[in-house]
C-alpha cells in the first residue's frame, strides 16, 4: 500500500481540520503518515501513524528525510508546512514542487519580480529595512501603498498607508509581527527585519482555487473576497467561471502558476479585477486556500474530491474526472466590535439551517472583545450554500450579537 507523508496533521483552525478530515476520507487505498512538531502531537490528528520532527524547518525535515524508502508522496495543506514539503520531496526524488519554486512564491516581493518579467501585471514593491526606505518609496509611486511583511500569512501585519502618520502605524504593526504569529504557533528568531511596500490595487479581489494534474494547472474555482479596512478577510464567495471576466482572469492565473514553477498539488492565487478590465495578480500559494474556500470548491461541483486529486497525481495515477460547478457557496465570518459580549441571539437556528454546510462560534456571553488584529482574532464563520452556480447566497443568518461599549 502506497504510503503518503502529510506535514502539518494537525490544526489550528477549524478550516484546517476540515481540510485533514476531508484528506483522510478522500485517501483511500494508501497509508497517511502524518508528521508534526512533538508539542502539536499531543493534539488529535487525522492520520494513520505519524512520526516527530519539525515541520515547519526545511533542513530538519530534509535531514528526517534522509535515507527513507518507505515514502511514495508528501503533500501538506498548511502555508508553514510549504516549504519544508518541498524539501522533503527533493530529499526523496519523489514528484513535489522545487524547494527553489516554493521559497520563491512565498517570498512574496520575488514571486512578484518573477511574475512581472513574464509578462504579468503587478503592483510596484520595493524591499525596506528602514523608515526612510519605505517613505522614499511613497514619493516615487502614487498613494495609497500597502506594508508587509515579505512573507507573512493571515493579514498578519499588514496594513493600509495613506500618510506618514499611517506609515508609523503600520511600523509598529510589523515590530509586533512575533506576537500575531505566535498565534499560529509561530515564533519567529530575530534576524531579517525586512518588510515589503507595494503600491495599493483598486479593484475587486478575488482568489483561484484549483489543482495540477500531470504539471497542467487547472482553476476549479473563483471565490470573490470581502474584506475589511484592516485586510481582515470578512467573506468569501464562488463565482460562476462562466462570467467571461472571471474565466479569461482563470485562464491567466492558470499561464502565472506555471510561470511561477508551480507543479504539483493544489494552488490558491489571489487576484484583482480592475476597473478598466484588467487583472493584476496577487499572492500565489502552493496549497489550497483557508477559510474553509476548499469546502466552497468542493460543494459547487458536486462529486469533486478536491484531496483525492493531489494524492492520485502525486501517485501518477489517473485522476478521477472533475464534475461541472453547478452551486454556488460563500462564507462569512463574524467580526465583533471591541467591548464585552452581552448575548447571542438566535444561533441554534443558524446552526441546524439547511443551507448552513459549517458554523463556528469563538465567543461566549461575558468574554471581553479586542480588537481584530489578524484573521485569527474573528469570531465566527458561517458556509452557506446556494443551489444555483449564478445565485448569490441567499440565506441570512438570524442572529443578534451585541457588544459592551
Amino acid at each position: 500500500m502506497a504510503r503518503v507523508l502529510v506535514l502539518g496533521c494537525t490544526a489550528a483552525t477549524p478550516w484546517t481540520r476540515d481540510q485533514l478530515v476531508r484528506l483522510q476520507a478522500q485517501s483511500r487505498g494508501v497509508t497517511l503518515v502524518g508528521a508534526d512538531t512533538p508539542a502539536a502531537l499531543t493534539q488529535p490528528s487525522f492520520v494513520d501513524e505519524t512520526v516527530a520532527f519539525d515541520v515547519h524547518d526545511p533542513a530538519a525535515s530534509r535531514a528526517w528525510a534522509r535515507g527513507r524508502t518507505d515514502i511514495d508522496a508528501v503533500l501538506t495543506v498548511q502555508e508553514l508546512c510549504v516549504e519544508a514539503t518541498a524539501a522533503v520531496a527533493d530529499e526523496l526524488g519523489l514528484p513535489g514542487n522545487t524547494p527553489a519554486v516554493v521559497h520563491r512564491i512565498r517570498t512574496k516581493d520575488l514571486c512578484r519580480e518573477r511574475l512581472r518579467s513574464a509578462g504579468f501585471a503587478q503592483p510596484r514593491v520595493a524591499v525596506c529595512t528602514t523608515r526612510a526606505e519605505a517613505e522614499s518609496f511613497m514619493r516615487e509611486h502614487r498613494g495609497p501603498w500597502v506594508v508587509k511583511p515579505r512573507d507573512g500569512f493571515g493579514s498578519t501585519g499588514v496594513s493600509l498607508a495613506h500618510d506618514a502618520a499611517d506609515l508609523s502605524t503600520a511600523l509598529a504593526a510589523l515590530r509586533n509581527l512575533s506576537a500575531s504569529l505566535g498565534k499560529f504557533g509561530v515564533h519567529p528568531s530575530a534576524g531579517d527585519r525586512s518588510f515589503l511596500i507595494e503600491t495599493f490595487v483598486r479593484g475587486r479581489e478575488f482568489s483561484a482555487e484549483g489543482v495540477l494534474l500531470g504539471g497542467a494547472p487547472r482553476v476549479l474555482a473563483v471565490t470573490e473576497k470581502r474584506t475589511n479596512a484592516e485586510f481582515i478577510e470578512t467573506g468569501h464567495r464562488v463565482a460562476p467561471l462562466t462570467d467571461p471576466a472571471l474565466g479569461a482572469a482563470a485562464d491567466t492565473v492558470a499561464r502565472a502558476i506555471t510561470a511561477a514553477g508551480v507543479t504539483h498539488g493544489a494552488f490558491h492565487a489571489e487576484f484583482w479585477l480592475t476597473d478598466d478590465g484588467g487583472v493584476v495578480l496577487g499572492e500565489i500559494h502552493a496549497r489550497p486556500g483557508g477559510d474553509y474556500i476548499h469546502a466552497l470548491v468542493e460543494h459547487t461541483r458536486p462529486g469533486l474530491e478536491l484531496y483525492a486529486l493531489m494524492v492520485d497525481d502525486l501517485l501518477g495515477r489517473t485522476p478521477a474526472p472533475i464534475p461541472p460547478q453547478t452551486r454556488s457557496a460563500s462564507t462569512d465570518f463574524l467580526l465583533l466590535p471591541p467591548g464585552r459580549l452581552r448575548a447571542i441571539h438566535g444561533w441554534p437556528a443558524v446552526t441546524t439551517h439547511p443551507a448552513v454546510l459549517a458554523a463556528e462560534l469563538w465567543v461566549s456571553p461575558g468574554d471581553d472583545i479586542a480588537p481584530i488584529t489578524d484573521n485569527l482574532d474573528r469570531h465566527g464563520v458561517l458556509v452557506t450554500t446556494g443551489e444555483d452556480v449564478r445565485a448569490n447566497v441567499t440565506f441570512t443568518v438570524d442572529a443578534e450579537i451585541t457588544a459592551a461599549a
